[in-house]
């Protein structure tokens, strides 16, 4: 029964609890061993996060998000008690929970501030959408590693699930320590295309948000 005051279904619109919960879940993530343990609790830590999202911004997708985050979690937990999930499984069920997540936190950070306007909530969902979009540039990776003949990268390794993790963050945040770098043309490209996200949406978005905030406070 939904509390008194609260009609089922309604969004809560709680941002800044899934930007916390993202950014430890990123960090819990390149953490975990690159093994079947890992990538299981991985993939649990990502259906949790979706749920979180789909409370957050519930809306008629609501029950398909519901069904997503409930199959990642069950294949997570096979896959923590040593069931060995294909790596193409892996990889597109992330990359579809990340995508879902991005789509999900953008719309309904888009109808809180019509709604609202821009709030702390707003802000701490345009930092989600920020940190989700690392998650999912890393997966993309995984899976131009997981398809391509050679080492993705340059020093003779496709990385580990952490380490393209790692290495997504250092793309868009442009910070590129040098640790690893992409070999061929196409793991470039897409390294190219993270860096400018990156710069473009914290300078365009997060810049907007953030303004519209201390205006709305003065």
């Amino acid at each position: 029964m939904p509390p008194i005051g609260r009609e089922e279904g309604v969004a809560t619109h709680r941002y800044g609890r899934v930007a916390v919960a993202t950014a430890l879940v990123v960090v819990a993530t390149i953490a975990l061993p690159d093994d079947d343990l890992g990538r299981g609790l991985a993939l649990v830590l990502q259906a949790i996060l979706l749920t979180m999202v789909t409370i957050a911004a519930r809306d008629a997708t609501g029950r398909a998000l519901t069904a997503i985050a409930s199959a990642a979690a069950v294949l997570g937990a096979l896959g923590a008690v040593g069931v060995a999930l294909p790596t193409w499984l892996v990889l597109g069920l992330s990359g579809v929970l990340a995508g879902a997540m991005v789509g999900t936190v953008a719309l309904g950070v888009i109808a809180h501030v019509r709604a609202a306007g821009v709030t702390v909530h707003a802000v701490g969902g345009g930092l989600a959408i920020y940190l989700l979009v690392g998650l999912l540039f890393a997966d993309v990776y995984g899976a131009v590693a997981a398809a391509g003949p050679g080492d993705f990268f340059a020093q003779g390794t496709d990385g580990t699930s952490g380490e393209r993790i790692y290495y997504s963050f250092t793309a868009l945040t442009t910070t590129g320590f040098g640790d690893l770098t992409p070999h061929g043309d196409v793991g470039r490209s897409i390294s190219v295309l993270e860096m400018l996200t990156g710069q473009i949406y914290l300078v365009v978005v997060v810049a907007l948000l953030v303004g519209n905030l201390r205006r709305r406070d003065a």
